[in-house]
């Protein structure tokens, strides 16, 4: 999806289903999302809260960028990391077309209404660092020919991948029942 109708994508939020829904846009071995999505992304489903309670060394960053349409926000991450960055979800599908990902995620707004949300994404939005993106001058999502299909890395691998890179010499037995209690969560999850 061209970076244009992804921009139009985003604007389509006036409907209460649409609020809790990413949309994560492929480009090459990356991710994607714009706007609104960015906002679920960074405010409700991989805080910097949350981020720093696993203890990532480097927190999903958000920055804006000016293109000939206007101003955007856009965060991106690994799509092997996609577990990582949305690690819970209510839903997912491919979309029409290419690699995007459209994901439910599940958000109690308590009541807001249309309105309200809006104004915390815009103020949210004029608090992201403006940023000039120089080193490209096409804005385009691209396809790619992946042999594994995206959503395939944040269930059963997502898991192994934690356990493989989890110290566990490096622990307190209380941290590694801690930790060993969110995997059998993360699996029970799966079934």
């Amino acid at each position: 999806m061209r970076l244009t109708a992804a921009l139009e994508f985003e604007k389509l939020r006036e409907e209460e289903s649409t609020w809790r829904r990413i949309v994560l846009h492929r480009d090459g071995k990356f991710y994607h999302a714009y706007n609104w999505s960015a906002w679920l992304v960074k405010n409700y489903v991989c805080t910097e809260q949350l981020q720093k309670q696993r203890g990532d060394d480097k927190m999903l960053a958000v920055n804006r960028y000016t293109s000939k349409n206007g101003e955007y926000a856009m965060l991106g991450f690994p799509v092997d990391s996609i577990g990582k960055y949305i690690p819970t979800y209510e839903d997912a599908r491919k979309m029409e077309e290419g690699d995007d990902l459209e994901i439910s995620v599940a958000i109690d707004f308590d009541g807001e209404s249309y309105e309200s949300l809006q104004t915390a994404y815009e103020e949210w939005f004029g608090s992201c660092p403006v940023k000039d993106k120089k080193s490209k001058s096409v804005h385009a999502v691209s396809n790619s020919d992946g042999q594994t299909p995206a959503m395939a890395r944040s269930g059963m691998f997502n898991i192994l991948s934690q356990l493989l890179a989890y110290p566990v010499e490096e622990k307190t037995p209380t941290e590694n029942l801690a930790f060993i209690g969110s995997l059998k969560k993360q699996v029970a999850a799966l079934l």
